[in-house]
């Protein structure tokens, strides 16, 4: 499926509509998780419609980490704000043609999956002599790929357990997050080694640590 980014509105422009139908609302951003070591940042936003709502009218949560790309390498801490922000209009119901990801994030969508496909495309083999026959069949490699797969499947749901994750808990957060519906098994080699980054570098991180102590 190509994504066409026109298709996406920008967060500021749901900021901008929100304001003008709102003009005495409040967008409100908290930072729920964040350690400078690992460069994984948690926020939370809420929107008010009013400034006597005591409560917010929606709310939106986004993660980011500093190693997911260039941009974040300098500004992961606003990427994560802008997403947070963004979500939360959405699910308020400010702009959504598509659904609730915002033209920033289906870019930075496609730029992982472009990076992705770049470093895992096959390079070219020479042509050498087919190997001798020897009356065996060789194991097919489909059944590798999938023993791989579930090897990652199983790193992760060890990792999860390590926070206090179930396997429930993490398919919700997976189908969350990448939106999809089928959990770990609708991810790509290469997201499920993000999640298992993410979620083993928190297992190690010091405040997870002091917690269990």
């Amino acid at each position: 499926m190509r994504f066409n980014p026109d298709e996406y509105i920008t967060v500021h422009e749901r900021i901008e509509k929100f304001y003008a139908k709102f003009p005495q609302g409040r967008i409100i951003t908290t930072i729920i998780e964040h350690s400078a070591e690992t460069g994984f940042i948690l926020i939370r936003a809420e929107i008010y419609r009013d400034p006597e709502d005591a409560l917010p009218a929606a709310t939106g949560h986004a993660y980011e980490l500093r190693s997911a790309g260039h941009v974040q390498a300098g500004s992961y801490v606003e990427v994560c704000e802008t997403s947070s922000v963004g979500r939360a209009l959405a699910l308020l119901g400010f702009e959504v043609r598509r659904g609730v990801a915002s033209r920033e994030e289906v870019i930075r969508g496609a730029k992982k999956q472009q990076a992705t496909a770049a470093v895992t495309a096959p390079a070219p083999e020479p042509e050498r002599a087919a190997p001798p026959t020897t009356g065996r069949a060789a194991s097919p490699a489909p059944a590798a790929a999938e023993a791989g797969a579930r090897d990652l499947d199983s790193e992760i749901l060890r990792a999860a357990e390590e926070l206090g994750y179930d396997a429930a808990k993490v398919r919700k957060w997976v189908n969350q997050k990448y939106e999809v519906t089928g959990g770990l098994g609708s991810l790509t080699p290469h997201d499920k080694r993000e999640v298992l980054k993410i979620f083993t570098e928190q297992a190690r991180s010091p405040q997870h640590r002091a917690a269990r102590k």
